[in-house]
């Protein structure tokens, strides 16, 4: 007398109940996300049943006077499966459909390439997104539903290439900001792994780890309240929103200044570390946090030179610096070019920690710890994967990150569809046999999506710039084109459509993009190469140089249609 229907993929929806029964037949509607080992019964575990005793649940009793249709309007729940019971008839499957729901946004980007694994990706990064937008970034539609700050600047990149999210980050950074507004006395401050804190006084603006909400979970660590830093400089960058920097200046400079006299010679000793890898964090972390805290510093540098404020700009710069010397001092082996593991040298290579002229001898560190330690897959939580791909390809490794993201079998993201027919991302990712059955942990984690701005950015090639907030300014500079036979991507932004798509044939890159009226380009163009420009040789000094990039210079050239072919 039990059904499952089973619709295919893990969404964030509502069922919607089309059926003919006799009056009082009383259906019951219970959901999750994987099946049990024989198939015959919904696993609910991971939708959060062990912490709260409840199995995602509707029930409707039917009228009895003909055909009814009923969906629930005040909830909604996140699964793949739904269990049906209680039925007088046996059921069809036009009896049921999930209705996905999240918040309005609105498409903003989209992007391919000819690698079908890193379009599973894409699809997966940005299903789980849709399926945790819900007013708030929540960690995921079912058990938790919270706005975890850790979560949220570490998906804000990658979901800003997708979606128009601008308002919705707007209103969360209030959430925030609100909610941080209150004074506590000798109140609980998270300190290490999440399983150990500390009690001080919590000053108004100083944020919990998790906005907004009755759980709040203490006052969060260095490494989720640089959100409070992060978010306003991200919509800064992605939406030329310089009233978000204006709006939070003041919570910023407080964040900083609280986690420096937190520090120990500048190293922040306490966070929850690179979250959730495939097993034991191997980034220390005091070197997460710290690098965290140097980004902090640097941003309201940044901030304040946008702001005008030429004072806080030097100071914070700075602070910056020191921070900087003392990462490097306390974490960089000089002898064998590494901070130690894949996230520390990641983040120390996309913060510009790593001591000049050592970047590309970091990058190889990375490459050796894949291989060596790690059967040629990653080993990174969530601060690690958005950034591993940026560390391999932009510093001499494109073939290393193309192995990483395309490998076959056990250790690698293949092994979430094969052995967990994943399609979503999990807390945790299945990326081998020993977390294949993760059955506690939920199946809808955005917050492992972090990487698909790496194939805006590094793939398809398009990057936001900040000489140009909110891509007036556009940089374009794929760096996979070794690698993959094409890829192609758009972003709408308020300037018009940009467009990057590229093909590499017999040695001959044809690589078409767009930059919209009123906006600019900076095009990266490598120095001896045949090139030409809409058939005509290239001749460098046409456009100028704007600055160097990762390995050739950056033209600028204005808002037009270019297409260009590289031998």
């Amino acid at each position: 007398g039990n059904w499952i229907f089973d619709f295919g993929v893990n969404v964030a929806a509502v069922p919607r109940l089309t059926v003919e029964q006799p009056q009082g037949t009383r259906l019951r509607m219970r959901m999750g996300e994987r099946l049990e080992d024989n198939r015959r019964a919904i696993d609910y575990r991971t939708t959060g049943v062990g912490a709260t005793g409840v199995v995602q649940t509707d029930e409707y009793v039917c009228k009895g006077t003909g055909r009814e249709t009923w969906t629930p309007r005040f909830t909604y729940h996140g699964f793949r499966y739904l269990e049906l019971s209680g039925a007088a008839t046996q059921p069809d499957t036009s009896w049921l459909r999930a209705v996905v729901v999240h918040t309005d946004v609105s498409r903003r980007g989209s992007f391919e390439c000819s690698d079908q694994q890193i379009n599973r990706l894409h699809e997966m990064a940005v299903r789980t997104m849709l399926s945790n937008t819900h007013g708030l970034p929540t960690d995921c539609p079912h058990r938790e539903r919270c706005g975890w700050l850790g979560d949220a600047h570490a998906v804000f990149p990658f979901e800003s290439f997708n979606y128009d999210m601008g308002n919705f980050w707007a209103k969360y950074m209030a959430d925030i900001s609100s909610t941080s507004s209150v004074f506590l006395e000798n109140t609980l401050h998270q300190k290490l792994y999440n399983t150990q804190f500390y009690f001080a006084d919590k000053q108004p603006g100083i944020p919990f780890m998790i906005s907004p909400g009755r759980r709040l979970c203490g006052v969060a660590s260095p490494d989720w309240g640089t959100a409070v830093v992060q978010l306003p400089w991200y919509m800064y960058l992605y939406y030329d929103d310089e009233d978000a920097l204006r709006k939070y200046y003041g919570e910023m400079k407080q964040w900083v200044d609280h986690v420096e006299a937190l520090t120990e010679n500048h190293i922040v000793p306490y966070g929850l570390g690179d979250w959730c890898p495939p097993g034991k964090i191997d980034c220390p972390i005091p070197l997460s946090s710290t690098a965290f805290h140097y980004l902090d510093a640097s941003i309201v540098a940044k901030a304040a030179a946008v702001l005008g404020n030429a004072e806080d700009s030097a100071r914070y710069a700075d602070l910056r610096d020191r921070i900087g010397r003392a990462f490097v001092a306390e974490f960089y082996d000089g002898k064998n070019k590494t901070f130690g593991s894949q996230t520390a040298d990641a983040m120390a290579l996309d913060l510009g920690l790593v001591p000049v002229g050592d970047e590309h001898a970091v990058s190889d560190a990375i490459v050796r710890n894949i291989d060596e330690k790690y059967d040629g897959f990653i080993h990174t939580g969530i601060f690690g994967l958005g950034r591993i791909g940026q560390a391999l390809s932009r510093y001499g490794n494109p073939e290393a990150a193309w192995r990483v993201f395309t490998k076959k079998g056990e250790n690698s993201f293949e092994w979430m569809w094969i052995a967990g027919d994943a399609t979503t991302l999990w807390e945790v990712l299945p990326i081998d046999s020993a977390h294949s059955d993760m059955v506690y942990g939920s199946m809808s984690h955005p917050m492992q999506g972090g990487y698909d701005a790496w194939f805006y950015e590094d793939i398809a090639g398009i990057r936001p710039d900040a000489s140009g907030p909110g891509f007036k300014v556009i940089r374009f500079e794929p760096t996979m084109t070794g690698q993959l036979r094409w890829a192609e991507a758009t972003l709408d932004t308020p300037y018009g459509l940009v467009e990057s798509g590229w093909r590499n044939e017999d040695g001959l890159l044809r690589w078409k993009i767009v930059i919209p009226a009123n906006a600019s380009g900076l095009v990266a163009l490598p120095e001896g190469k045949n090139i030409t420009v809409d058939g005509r040789t290239f001749d460098p000094t046409d456009y100028p140089v704007a600055r160097q990039g990762l390995g050739s210079p950056l033209y600028r050239f204005p808002s037009g249609s270019y297409t260009f072919e590289i031998r």
